[in-house]
């Protein structure tokens, strides 16, 4: 008769011992692959295979190919002890991103699930390129309040042009540049288009921006669509871009409220609070889609 059981056994090992355990996060629909950076497992990864970290992050974040995402985040020891933890972010292009929203509220989320911050923990600090961020654990961690470092603005009103249409919008640093455009049919607009050609402008230089498309639809809540830049399309939802928005909303006297509610692309609506001595803060759901182990096939091994 035929025993399946040693095979069984004889695969899990396989995949056990040529492979890396990861976890997917979702916030608001923008979607991320998480790991445990602590020990330096991805470095050496990289050494053993002689593959690039570039690479490394396009063929996990590849829809189809990969396990598909908008960002990969590594989590990694401090650099200061005070803080509890450091992370890498990528957008699915390989590139390095400086902040993202979402990916933060993902990340502390993450931490929380894997022990990395305390059990019984409420604020937590962590480390990223723009500095130290902030957050909050509620309900358990299925939702997540951070504090964005300070804005910037750029530009309060800056026009730019593609082809034949005149775009006036607000461009303002939260972390990553934003450019944000009022729109009136938001439903019908072609987001995908106009936002690669205003993303690639020559009005903001070599880094390019994300552009949000904005309604306003009361004094204390709005509607948002955002290209991102790294994704280079339309993504559900994007934390810096709704607080960008909610901002540039604010500048113009669209809202008034101090908390705000944004509705994105997926349908499901993020807060933004604005506080005392310009403190922002952005908060919604997280949930965890599911853990799994990344098989060396991915990557052509």
């Amino acid at each position: 008769m035929f025993n399946s059981k040693p095979i069984v056994e004889n695969i899990t090992e396989t995949a056990l011992s040529d492979s890396m355990e990861f976890s997917k996060y979702h916030g608001s629909g923008n979607d991320f692959v998480l790991i445990n950076n602590m020990d330096k497992r991805v470095e050496k990864f990289l050494k053993d295979t002689g593959l690039n970290l570039n690479e490394f992050v396009r063929r996990i974040c590849a829809p189809h190919f990969g396990i598909g995402a908008d960002g990969l985040i590594l989590i990694e020891k401090p650099e200061d002890p005070s803080n509890h933890f450091k992370w890498q972010f990528f957008n699915p292009d390989g590139s390095l991103g400086e902040m993202c929203g979402n990916g933060a509220r993902c990340a502390i989320r993450f931490a929380y699930d894997r022990k990395i911050v305390e059990e019984g923990c409420q604020t937590v600090r962590f480390e990223t390129l723009v500095g130290v961020i902030k957050g909050q654990i509620l309900q358990g961690g299925k939702s997540v309040r951070i504090q964005l470092t300070k804005p910037s603005i750029i530009r309060e009103v800056l026009a730019v042009r593609v082809g034949e249409i005149k775009f006036e919008g607000t461009y303002l640093e939260v972390g990553v540049p934003h450019f944000v455009v009022e729109v009136e049919d938001l439903e019908g607009f072609d987001v995908l288009r106009f936002g690669r050609e205003i993303r690639y402008h020559e009005a903001f230089g070599p880094r390019g921006t994300n552009v949000n498309f904005v309604k306003p639809m009361s004094e204390g809540t709005i509607m948002v669509r955002t290209y991102e830049r790294g994704v280079e399309n339309e993504t559900f939802s994007c934390g810096t871009g709704v607080v960008a928005s909610a901002i540039a909303c604010r500048l113009k006297g669209k809202i008034k409220e101090k908390e705000v509610k944004v509705k994105t692309r997926s349908g499901e609506v993020l807060k933004v609070f604005f506080g005392d001595n310009d403190k922002i803060f952005l908060e919604g759901s997280v949930v965890k889609v599911f853990d799994g182990i990344l098989s060396n096939e991915v990557f052509g091994l």
